[in-house]
């Protein structure tokens, strides 16, 4: 039984190839992703590593909880005089204190030198005791010594073309300064960190420009020769204030490494949804090629069976088969899984978002998980398959040909009637009841199931519906939709891997487009701005608030109101709040107050969602403790509870002036312009972009340039997502080629009959491209009406989140119906070949 399952792999190479190029390729995602996660977190424990080399212990604040700004968590300042206490400690070599905060390089032309992929823009102070820096060390000039000059990223002075010794201005939360570039800093092997600007100052001009007079943001430590970093640290953290820690310097690198490893999680998660995705699509085709393997062989079975072998051995053949071809399939995918992980960081990288570099990973865990989930796969779905194969008789031995396809069951037209409408019910419950929106993906994704069970049933009449016209093709037209017709389980199962695929980036589609549609709505019902000022990158943190003084003092501008957002706790929850100026925002937004004022915010109020003071039981006056990371829990009062405005992040409105209290390196989101009555907008614009030109932070743009940024920045989402999802497409259209193949092998006899009675090749070639385009159709079909469906039902579930319009893209749906028929006349090219090949002599004795 061995030899024999062996050489039945062997004889169909065509069939192997194929299918083992879908499992790969879902198994080469899933290895893929192992690798870049191991080998992104290797660089970030190397890089970070390698910055704090030279630092043994680190004094700092107690965090009030972990809160990512940048690559640390975010703290309070320590006072200047805790350095003097250190400084007297047996053991201490060397020790300063460093600072950090917010720097906007610029070139010598004025322009901003851009974060890739929204890394911080950030200024440092630099050590002046050399050991202290680490691997951080000057790679061209020298060190900056006085108050106008600065060390800048090795990636900055190239990219900027910044030469040694040029004058360029920078932009810090207060006023921008001019400083004289002496230096160019390297990290270890790396020219900048994990994509972050950075520009460094010596200690004193650090603390004057990045709003720390009088204090440090930590204090770096390097003990005498033979003094352990964990004794080190004891013995500081016996001298130092309550509220003050110390901990060794591999401790905060690898508090560093964590925050940006978690910050980057996503990805793993995103990029794990989408190998699932194709393992699952590819799991169709090894089920319909092993059902079709079963079909084809039910006389060499029932051969078998006849001189003696079992039921068990007769599954256990095909069960064998299945997971040698999840073997290799698994071995093939590791070895791709090296070339995905390098697409996936070009493409990270076409999307700006910059990673540091080292060497490939590859870890014994994602070799054996990437080959167990292979095999799994491969494996569970040929099961059902080996299962009928017990059922095939003996007797079936003596007929001439194999019995044709049953008709799908009335027990699975009810099973998946009952699948779909539970999650039709799980859909609208989730809509329009009181189930909450988590139904509603649960219930997407009953519903896929109940069709992926139902498609048996609907196969065969979609094929006619869908093949109608071919008849005016004649002959070969109408031969291909009977094909089509023939074996509704096949047809279905083929068709569905497309679906799945096309269903799922539909969806994204809608989606996208509601997004885009919904943020539009928001600008126009929410905000009474004419201008806008955002960030120069879309995809940067925020600007310094000279950019609203500067902009409120040009001609025309009635009103400029700022805008910021931050993360806090309550209740030990964490949340989103926004912050505003109190004295404009109601005249820039409109927040629909059900009682209160925005204007009596002051220093100590907090505004309140209309459905979070509902929830917690709220009113005016209250008082809600909010804990912020760097300067702990506060009371405040609230002073208002509001129904509007979706352009606010987050139920809390709190002041500038708490925000900047609780959050010293805050920057404005953004600000809301409103122009003088009878002023042209065009103008103002132009004066204020003039006004601008020595702050290149920050852009004004009106209303159709914002949403048309918005939606620059959606696009770039989608088309990632998709990119990503079009592996699925690639894997369905790899089993329309295997199933056309096997089915061409299938029909070798009728294909000669039909060429002994005078069918040229021509006409066998374009039926069996038109049956491709039949299978691809009704895949494609049914996909983009889920997708459109699913992509509703998601925007209509965030509604609560700001999505407030359903915009159905029917342009690009009509495109990728369009091509998918077209990808299915390529599917067809080889099978198409192969039939029109068959030998007529030789086919008719076929057995």
């Amino acid at each position: 039984m061995l030899t024999a399952s062996l050489r039945g792999m062997l004889t169909h190479r065509l069939r192997l190839v194929l299918t083992t190029v879908s499992i790969a390729l879902g198994v080469a995602f899933l290895a893929g992703t192992l690798m870049l996660t191991d080998t992104m977190k290797l660089a970030f424990n190397q890089l970070f590593g390698k910055v704090t080399a030279g630092t043994d212990a680190v004094v700092r604040q107690e965090a009030a909880y972990s809160q990512t700004s940048g690559v640390a968590p975010a703290r309070r300042p320590i006072e200047a005089s805790v350095l003097d206490r250190v400084r007297k400690v047996e053991g201490v070599a060397a020790a300063e204190g460093s600072v950090s905060g917010y720097a906007l390089l610029t070139d010598t032309a004025g322009r901003a030198v851009l974060a890739e992929g929204g890394a911080p823009t950030m200024g440092y102070s630099m050590p002046s005791d050399e050991a202290l820096r680490g691997d951080v060390h000057v790679r061209t000039g020298r060190a900056p010594t006085g108050p106008s000059e600065v060390a800048i990223d090795a990636t900055s002075a190239d990219k900027g073309d910044i030469a040694l010794g040029s004058t360029i201005k920078i932009m810090f939360s207060g006023p921008a300064r001019e400083f004289t570039v002496v230096g160019t800093v390297g990290y270890g092997d790396e020219t900048d960190l994990g994509g972050t600007t950075a520009a460094h100052f010596d200690t004193a001009t650090a603390q004057q420009v990045l709003g720390a007079p009088g204090v440090f943001n930590e204090i770096q430590v390097r003990g005498a020769d033979g003094v352990d970093d964990v004794v080190l640290a004891e013995r500081l953290s016996a001298v130092v204030p309550d509220g003050v820690e110390a901990v060794t310097g591999a401790t905060v690198a690898k508090e560093a490494s964590d925050s940006i490893t978690k910050n980057f999680m996503f990805l793993n998660i995103m990029f794990g949804v989408f190998a699932g995705i194709s393992l699952f699509v590819g799991s169709f085709i090894i089920w319909n090629t092993f059902t079709m393997i079963v079909t084809q062989r039910a006389r060499e079975i029932a051969l078998l069976r006849s001189i003696g072998a079992t039921r068990r051995q007769v599954r256990r053949s095909l069960l064998l088969e299945a997971t040698v071809l999840g073997v290799a399939a698994s071995v093939l995918g590791i070895g791709l899984g090296a070339g995905v992980a390098t697409g996936l960081t070009a493409l990270m990288g076409a999307l700006g978002l910059s990673l540091p570099s080292t060497s490939l990973q590859v870890q014994p865990r994602t070799v054996w998980l990437s080959l167990v989930v292979g095999v799994a796969v491969t494996v569970a779905a040929a099961f059902v398959p080996a299962r009928r194969a017990m059922k095939v008789l003996p007797i079936e031995a003596l007929r001439d040909a194999t019995p044709g396809a049953r008709t799908p069951s009335k027990r699975r037209a009810a099973i998946g009637a009952v699948i779909a409408a539970l999650g039709l019910a799980a859909i609208l419950n989730g809509l329009y009841g009181d189930g909450g929106t988590t139904l509603v993906p649960i219930g997407i994704l009953t519903v896929m199931i109940g069709v992926i069970t139902l498609a048996p049933l609907a196969a065969r009449p979609l094929a006619s519906a869908i093949g109608a016209p071919l008849r005016w093709r004649g002959f070969p037209g109408e031969l291909a939709r009977q094909n089509a017709m023939r074996n509704p389980r096949r047809t279905a199962s083929t068709a569905a891997a497309l679906m799945i695929g096309l269903a799922l980036v539909v969806t994204m589609g809608v989606f996208g487009s509601s997004l885009k549609a919904s943020f539009g709505t928001i600008l126009g019902e929410s905000t009474n701005a004419e201008l806008f000022l955002t960030p120069a990158s879309a995809q940067g943190a925020g600007f310094s608030s000279e950019v609203s003084k500067i902009v409120a003092d040009v001609p025309g501008v009635s009103v400029v109101s700022p805008t910021s957002w931050g993360t806090a706790r309550i209740g030990g929850a964490a949340t989103t709040y926004s912050s505003v100026d109190p004295a404009t925002i109601e005249s820039a937004l409109n927040l629909e107050m059900i009682a209160g004022s925005a204007s009596r915010l002051g220093s100590d109020g907090v505004l309140v969602s209309d459905e979070k003071a509902t929830e917690k039981g709220w009113t005016v006056g209250d008082t809600v403790q909010m804990e912020f990371p760097t300067s702990g829990t506060q009371s405040l009062r609230i002073s208002g509870v509001f129904a509007g405005s979706g352009f606010l992040n987050g139920s809390y409105v709190i002041s500038r002036a708490t925000h900047e209290a609780n959050d010293p390196a805050r920057l404005d989101a953004n600000a809301l312009v409103l122009v003088d009555k009878g002023a042209s907008v065009g103008d103002v614009q132009d004066r204020i972009a003039a006004a601008l030109a020595g702050h290149p932070d920050a852009q004004v743009l009106d209303r159709a340039g914002y949403e048309k940024q918005v939606g620059g920045m959606v696009n770039q989402v989608m088309a990632f997502v998709t990119v990503m999802l079009l592996l699925a497409v690639v894997i369905a259209l790899l089993g329309i080629v295997n199933t056309l193949a096997l089915s061409v092998f299938e029909r070798t006899r009728e294909l000669g009959l039909l060429r002994a009675v005078g069918m040229t090749r021509g006409q066998v070639r374009t039926m069996v491209r038109w049956e491709s385009v039949v299978i691809s159709l009704i895949g494609a079909l049914v996909g983009a009406g889920l997708g459109t469906g699913f992509g509703v039902a998601l925007s209509q579930s965030l509604k609560g989140d700001g999505i407030t319009e359903v915009a159905v893209p029917g342009g690009q749906i009509t495109f990728y119906v369009i091509a998918a028929a077209l990808a299915g006349v390529l599917a067809a090219v080889g099978p198409a070949r192969s039939a029109a090949r068959v030998d007529v002599l030789r086919a008719v004795v076929t057995d």
